[in-house]
């Protein structure tokens, strides 16, 4: 019996005159009336609302690590499926054999890089390993087995006395013989745990969430010619059905974790902007205190208008121009401030935990992507605290970052798109973490920071290693550089944001006659949900509402990956037949 051909075909309703002409307007209406009550929420009583927003990321917390940790894992083990199976990575992306891609390899790696977490890495490049050597699982477990050796031993820890500090004094004073795999904080020891730990939160699981999603859209967009919008990757599963209701839903949902998801990614951006500024210009006001310097509110609104002006003429230029040119200068100036630390900084350390991160990730990958702790326990709220977050980041960032890339990547195989999407940026970043997180743990371990770097804000660890580096004057330099490619990465992050959110809204359009007038009610609104979150906790407000978002569409991805499979494997059962 023939297997029944692919649906080609989805008509998604667009209004067909005034302000909503070319969108859908029960998707694009929802989703600002949405976005508009929880602003509105957020601002009739900011204390409650911050207070609420946060005992809902602890429920979330405790009660779906699982859930976004095998999500995870699932997501990684379908992409890899649909990139490595032969026949599933010869598919191209195109309904023409002879289709040349849109941009070059350059650009199309530029846009990828700086659209997906451009503005994460110039932060947590620097911070994440000096903060995984202070604590990661490692370090906990081994917390652990020197109270058990303690208790062995009939050794009472006197109350607030730091255990690694007592165990060393006690193996020093030969009252305790030392347990051999035990991992002190901040040591040498800790270096393993530290790159690690970096490397699972910001390699394969990161990328493949977002390409996993730009491959199904894309797919289902230029080789079935779908609209390419969210709805278009689940025919497979619900087919006409996705016309109606049950598609509106879908695409609401990604507006929604868009939103959020760019918020948390603009939020983090927004605090090392102020923290640069503040390192450049010194400006009482733009830090809490001088000693433990983090970003005032005041200092956080102003840079999101300044942040949020440059968006919104960016994203009516469009992606080939100021989009694409913006992705090509930051990423000329990524590479400019990594070849300062190949070169000044602690190069050979850098290599050698680049490679023994490397081994050490490859080797480890399964264990820890598939590991769960009990929320309830420290090694569980590491966990909640790092990678859960990061996970629910990465979801909620995916709709976003895996249109776009569906974009820009048209006329490109599935290998290649995952090869390029997944491998690439991993290994970039690998590196970013090797040798600007290396030479500030190596600027700790030599005692030359004297814990000065260990003390500071995550969003300032940059900016402090820059001053242990170079001369007062010189590191104003350089710091200034470094302000100016936070502020190109978060102009390219929220116009393309804003851009493929009227996308979603116009049933997949590119192209939209009304689509710059959106493009300005979608900077305000943008804007308007970070300034509430950020009036009403902070960063801490931002990250509860950006989880909380991601719930729905993780869920949403789950299903766009069982209808990729499908969709592939009876494509090739179809070209068999007779």
């Amino acid at each position: 019996m023939p297997i029944r051909p692919p649906l080609k075909e989805l008509k998604i309703k667009t209004h067909d005159k005034g302000f909503y002409k070319g969108f859908n307007r029960i998707v694009t209406i929802t989703s600002k009336i949405l976005v508009t009550l929880v602003v509105i929420w957020i601002l009739s009583d900011i204390e409650r609302s911050g207070a609420i927003l946060d005992a809902m990321k602890n429920w979330s917390y405790a009660n779906l690590n699982s859930y976004y940790t095998y999500s995870i894992a699932f997501y990684i083990l379908v992409c890899l499926t649909a990139i490595l199976w032969p026949s599933f990575g010869r598919t191209k992306l195109g309904s023409d054999p002879n289709g040349k891609p849109e941009f070059s390899n350059f650009s199309w790696f530029s846009m990828i890089f700086g659209a997906g977490i451009g503005i994460g890495v110039l932060t947590y490049s620097a911070a994440e390993p000096i903060w995984h050597l202070a604590s990661n699982p490692d370090t906990i477990m081994s917390k652990e087995i020197i109270i058990l050796a303690l208790n062995a031993n009939d050794l009472i820890l006197p109350e607030g006395v730091d255990v690694f500090a007592f165990y060393q004094d006690q193996v020093a004073s030969n009252t305790l013989t030392a347990v051999d795999g035990v991992v002190i904080p901040k040591t040498a020891a800790a270096l393993d745990g530290a790159f690690r730990y970096s490397f699972l939160h910001w390699g394969i699981s990161a990328w493949a969430t977002y390409c996993l999603v730009g491959i199904c859209l894309a797919f289902f967009s230029y080789s079935r010619g779908l609209p390419l919008t969210m709805r278009s990757a689940l025919t497979p599963l619900f087919g006409k059905h996705l016309e109606g209701p049950l598609g509106n839903i879908i695409d609401i949902s990604a507006v929604i974790a868009t939103i959020f998801g760019i918020a948390q990614t603009i939020g983090i951006g927004l605090s090392s902007f102020a923290s640069g500024l503040y390192s450049i210009t010194g400006i009482a006001w733009l830090v809490t205190n001088p000693i433990n310097p983090e970003p005032t509110t005041g200092a956080l609104l102003v840079s999101l208008f300044v942040v949020m002006c440059l968006s919104m003429i960016s994203a009516l230029s469009g992606v080939g121009r100021g989009v694409k040119w913006l992705s090509n200068l930051n990423m000329v100036l990524s590479f400019l401030l990594l070849a300062f630390f190949l070169i000044f900084g602690a190069t050979m350390f850098a290599l050698e935990m680049l490679g023994k991160g490397i081994a050490s990730y490859v080797v480890n990958l399964p264990a820890m992507v598939f590991t769960v702790w009990d929320p309830n326990t420290e090694l569980g709220g590491w966990q909640t605290s790092w990678s859960i977050f990061y996970w629910a980041w990465w979801i909620a960032f995916a709709p976003f970052v895996g249109m776009f890339l569906a974009r820009i990547s048209k006329n490109r195989t599935i290998r290649e798109f995952g090869l390029i999407g997944i491998v690439a940026p991993s290994l970039t970043l690998f590196i970013w973490f090797s040798f600007i997180g290396g030479t500030g743990i190596d600027l700790e371990l030599s005692g030359i920071a004297g814990g000065k770097i260990f003390d500071s804000g995550l969003t300032a660890q940059l900016f402090e290693i820059i001053g242990f580096m170079l001369e007062p004057a010189m590191a104003k330099m350089l710091s200034a550089m470094v302000v100016v490619l936070l502020l190109t990465y978060l102009v390219t992050s929220a116009d393309s944001a804003m851009l493929v959110v009227n996308m979603l809204n116009a049933g997949g359009e590119v192209e939209i006659e009304n689509g710059q007038k959106h493009i300005i009610v979608w900077a305000i609104a943008l804007a308007s949900v970070i300034a509430a979150l950020l009036l009403a906790g902070g960063l801490d407000a931002i990250t509860s509402a950006m989880i909380i978002a991601a719930i729905p569409f993780s869920f949403i991805i789950i299903l766009m990956a069982i209808s990729l499979l499908k969709a592939l494997f009876l494509d090739g059962r179809r070209s068999k037949e007779p």
